[in-house]
């Protein structure tokens, strides 16, 4: 009988310590993921709704998103619409077809900071931005 109930006890803590410690996934910060070459980054500032996209470090696009529910986000700017799916471990991938044609990029959380990234001043950011269309 002791056994039992210290059986069902520690079950009972460890449920709860895990239901403390799980931390649920959340849209927020700075990510980056590699394809062909390509870097693509995108910063998103979950209290204010928005998000900006670079592409080797060259501001491509900028635009506002919002919840679906709990996993799915969809983005608009004025030049792309596209959902994703925020996974476990706080990755999500994304599909930019003049990059990684039907492939995904996926996109790692590399801080939770949202903090505005100023690249600098590129020539050729239209070029960048045409990998978009």
């Amino acid at each position: 009988m002791k056994k039992s109930k210290f059986f069902t006890l520690a079950i009972i803590i460890v449920f709860i310590g895990w239901l403390f410690l799980y931390e649920k996934p959340t849209i927020k910060g700075f990510y980056q993921g590699e394809a062909n070459g390509y870097f693509v980054q995108i910063l998103i500032r979950k209290d204010e709704g928005i998000f900006v996209e670079w592409i080797d470090n060259r501001e491509v696009d900028r635009g506002t998103f919002k919840k679906i529910n709990d996993k799915s986000y969809s983005f608009e700017s004025d030049r792309q619409s596209f959902q994703i799916e925020l996974n476990k471990d706080n990755s999500f991938e994304i599909f930019i077809n003049n990059i990684n044609g039907i492939n995904p990029i996926i996109m790692k959380k590399v801080s939770s900071e949202d903090t505005w990234i100023e690249f600098g001043e590129f020539d050729d950011v239209e070029e960048y931005k045409g990998l978009l269309d």
